[in-house]
Order: structure tokens, then sequence, then C-alpha cells
């Protein structure tokens, strides 16, 4: 599978705050589910392409694509609580929007 990557993701050097996904996991299991469109909400604000109208096997791209480069220890493309948490955590560090 191909991964398209959009150009607006601050990639060179970015990386979340380990204490930082610590503190947005508030205590969750890693993999506990959560809800997918706030976590694609929050690849949108962090510069992924997420459309209103994308199917259930595009958001999980667009997910696993996160995935599998800040936290390519598991990138099933299933929005989960450390997807969530390290995004929360790119985008206090970061911005974007």
């Amino acid at each position: 599978m191909r991964v398209q990557v959009p150009l607006r993701v601050p990639w060179i050097g970015a990386w979340p705050d380990a204490q930082r996904v610590a503190f947005y996991l508030a205590g969750r299991a890693p993999y506990t589910p959560v809800d997918t469109a706030t976590v694609l909400a929050l690849l949108s604000r962090y510069g992924y392409e997420v459309k209103a109208d994308m199917t259930t096997r595009e958001q999980q791209r667009v997910i696993m694509a996160f995935q599998m480069h800040f936290r390519p220890a598991q990138w099933n493309g299933i929005a989960d609580a450390e997807t969530q948490a390290i995004a929360e955590a790119l985008l206090e560090k970061y911005g974007q929007d």
C-alpha cells in the first residue's frame, strides 16, 4: 500500500513529548478505542487531508499514515487513545490549524 502524505504536516524533526502523550492518555490503556471523528479532526488540524465524505477505509488510511510515522509499533488504522494522545501532544507542541 502506498500512503499519500499531505504537504502541510511538519515532518522534519516533529516528535511528541512522551510526558505530554502520557498526560493526554489520562490513564487510559493505549489501544482503548476512541471516537474516529475526534481523531480525524485532530489529524486535520495537524495537517492531514481529511474530507467530510471519506469512506471508512479512507479514514483508516489517514489514521494509519499518522500511526506509521508517529507510532510505528502499531499501525492498524484504528482510532485509539494513544493515537489521539499523540495527535493532541503534537498540536500542543507545534500548533497547526
